[in-house]
């Protein structure tokens, strides 16, 4: 049973009744996250969907990708935030949207997602911490020691579930749920009035010496089942989010449209010898995106990112 308020056929909230799954996940993990009377998480019942967990959201430190503009599109700016290897603490995409609402500045940077810098967070003193259950054990049991840790489960295919997971961490389920209801709609509404066929998207990223592709169970294959766009053969595998491509093997990658982008260093696809042979580099369909919002952060932004994206091009 969905926990949004119903609205009309065909625009369910989720693919795999996702909602119900991630309140059973952050009720769980907020529970379990008890250590003593001291810290002890209050979990929203099922019986509430609208229920606060009873956090203190005061201090707030975000460590994983998607939670810091998560957040922020919730109103709360967090007093710490953890990166990825060789991003920027807030990118451009992010200070972009919530630059003039924030003082963005004033979050403190603790380290990288995989190894965050335990002193720094506890020194902010935060009041709740979130994090990712993909995390090392020891690394999320010295978070513990600091603060009450609530986890999504990362991974770009579970953006809505972790949205969800946090937003309900700091009594912001509601709006949350609206938020993405009124995606789906959006998304749904959008692909429906493609007057033509939907047409084929590709999705390429250079990944270090490499280049790779995004299946279905990715960030910005999501997006596009809700755009109720199709994907070419090559992309609809669900095993992993991506699959590595030589440049050699860069057909794989051809589509009626083709969305890239290439990382800081990286390789770049158009300087390869297999890029002009795309159909979609020749009917000039291959278009560039923003590295990080596209193809590294996970969120609700860079969903309407890629959405827009999306409508910008193919059109009505």
């Amino acid at each position: 049973m969905s926990i949004f308020p119903s609205f009309p056929s065909g625009h369910t909230i989720s693919r795999r009744n996702f909602l119900g799954l991630g309140f059973a996940v952050s009720a769980a993990t907020l529970a379990a996250c008890s250590t003593n009377s001291s810290d002890s998480t209050t979990a929203a019942t099922a019986s509430d969907s609208n229920s606060s967990s009873g956090n203190d959201t005061s201090r707030v430190v975000v460590l994983n990708t998607g939670q810091l503009d998560n957040m922020l599109l919730l109103g709360i700016l967090p007093v710490g935030s953890a990166k990825a290897k060789g991003a920027d603490l807030i990118p451009t995409f992010i200070a972009d949207r919530f630059g003039k609402e924030f003082d963005l500045d004033s979050i403190k940077d603790c380290g990288v997602r995989t190894n965050p810098d335990m002193e720094t967070i506890a020194a902010l003193k935060p009041t709740l911490i979130c994090a990712n259950d993909r995390t090392d054990k020891a690394i999320l049991d010295q978070l513990r020691k600091i603060a009450p840790v609530v986890t999504g489960s990362g991974g770009g295919e579970n953006w809505k579930e972790d949205f969800i997971t946090i937003a309900d961490a700091v009594g912001k389920k509601a709006e949350a749920e609206n938020y993405l209801k009124e995606f789906e709609q959006s998304c749904r509404t959008w692909g429906e009035s493609l007057k033509n066929t939907p047409p084929t998207v590709s999705f390429l990223r250079t990944k270090d010496d490499a280049f790779q592709i995004f299946g279905v169970e990715s960030m910005a294959g999501t997006v596009a089942a809700d755009c109720l766009l199709k994907r070419p053969t090559s992309q609809q595998f669900t095993d992993k989010a991506g699959k590595e491509l030589s440049a050699e093997q860069l057909k794989e990658a051809d589509a009626d449209w083709l969305f890239y982008a290439t990382q800081n260093g990286g390789n770049d696809p158009t300087t390869t010898s297999t890029w002009d042979t795309l159909k979609a580099v020749q009917h000039k369909h291959a278009i560039e995106v923003d590295y990080d919002a596209w193809f590294v952060n996970a969120s609700y932004l860079s969903a309407t990112i890629i959405r827009d994206g999306l409508k910008a091009h193919l059109g009505n």
